[in-house]
């Protein structure tokens, strides 16, 4: 038996890994009211290079939080990208998300009985912006879900620490 090897897809997770914050818009659904939220993101790289395990904290301006773990891979059949998402939902994941790259974003769909999910993650050094469209019931299309523009935590703290005139190093 052939052994699993590291691809392009496992190459193009690296550019999550870090620690990212930032601001993101929801629209009402069934699970909670139109709301903006803080998320805190964390992306490890692990398994030698086979996985990035995400680590998410989401907090709503009414207090609640919600919370995953995610774990991002690649069919060795396929060379598609795989995502195994847990939540503070509870719901188990039945089958991944599946998806693959379209230059610097990666287009990932999840169905559940509770409908389909499509995410897009871009990646663009310093920045990482993340949008969910659901398609639920009968509905044929997509709606807006989550819109979220994050930070990398490093380059926030270096512009929060700047003095005017003087460079800092990252």
């Amino acid at each position: 038996m052939d052994m699993p090897r590291l691809g392009p897809a496992h190459e193009a997770l690296k550019a999550f890994v870090g620690d990212w914050t930032g601001t993101e818009e929801l629209a009402a659904s069934p699970w909670a009211p139109a709301s903006t939220a803080h998320a805190d993101c964390e992306y490890r790289l692990a398994l030698n290079g086979f996985a990035v395990i995400q680590h998410y904290r989401q907090r709503r301006e009414d207090g609640s939080e919600f919370l995953g773990h995610n774990v991002f891979t690649a069919d060795p059949a396929t060379g598609e990208t795989l995502w195994y998402g847990f939540d503070s939902y509870g719901f188990p994941p039945e089958s991944p998300g599946r998806g693959g790259w379209t230059g610097v974003t990666l287009t990932l769909e999840k169905t559940t009985a509770r409908g389909v999910a499509r995410h897009r993650l871009t990646p663009d050094g310093g920045t990482l912006t993340h949008e969910i469209d659901l398609r639920m019931g009968e509905n044929p299309g997509y709606s807006p879900f989550l819109r979220a523009r994050y930070t990398r935590k490093e380059q926030q703290r270096a512009r929060n620490c700047q003095t005017p005139g003087v460079q800092m190093k990252a």
